[in-house]
């Protein structure tokens, strides 16, 4: 087999300018936005998400800054990512095949997720969702506790789901919570004698966000 022989000189160039390439994959990459804009209205460009009480900067194998109120340091591999949000511990499984499978938990929030190209279904907290890809994102439906959202729409650019696994999980459950629940007017409780009503503090809807 006949081979081209480069010289160390040449060698050297292409190799630095496949590590430019590469290390600029990010930066070259146009603003996008990441979920629900009714929530935190994160935007992505390049190896930054940001947001108005946001700022995040994703690396190689991590991300590291501030999602809103709470701090972010994550680090992960091709099958497990861990760390913190805020006081709280990340450990996710990640397995990758003819779909995409992510299982643990997101700062304290449970998650069980399955994304397959098409389809985006699973848990995020007190929310499961079932989500088909359209244009730019995912549209379908999630229910958080007994409340039911038939328009749930949210934003995850194709183009993100060609990163690498553990950076592709981090955003997209970062996405799921970042998409913020219906309020659901809180049912009465029974009126005691004397006629005084009481709110049930368990009938506010929950929330899958921060």
């Amino acid at each position: 087999m006949k081979r081209l022989l480069l010289s160390t000189a040449t060698a050297l160039s292409l190799l630095g300018t496949g590590c430019a390439a590469t290390s600029g994959a990010h930066a070259s990459t146009s603003s996008v936005a990441l979920g629900d804009a009714s929530g935190e209205p994160l935007r992505i460009e390049g190896p930054a998400i940001t947001g108005p009480h946001s700022s995040l900067v994703i690396g190689e194998d991590g991300m590291r800054g501030r999602f809103r109120t709470r701090n972010v340091s994550l680090k992960w591999d091709y099958q497990q990512m861990t760390g913190s949000v805020g006081d709280l511990a990340t450990d996710l499984q990640l397995a990758e095949g003819d779909d995409t499978r992510v299982w643990g938990t997101f700062g304290g929030l449970a998650v069980d997720l399955t994304e397959d190209g098409t389809w985006l279904h699973g848990r995020v907290g007190e929310c499961a969702y079932a989500l088909k890809r359209e244009g730019d994102g995912f549209k379908g439906m999630r229910e958080c506790g007994q409340v039911l959202e038939k328009d749930i729409d949210v934003s995850f650019p194709q183009a993100l789901a060609t990163r690498p696994v553990g950076e592709r999980a981090a955003l997209m459950t970062l996405m799921l919570v970042n998409t913020k629940a219906k309020p659901v007017a809180p049912r009465m409780g029974i009126a005691p004698r004397g006629g005084v009503e009481r709110n049930n503090k368990f009938s506010d809807c929950r929330y899958a966000s921060f």
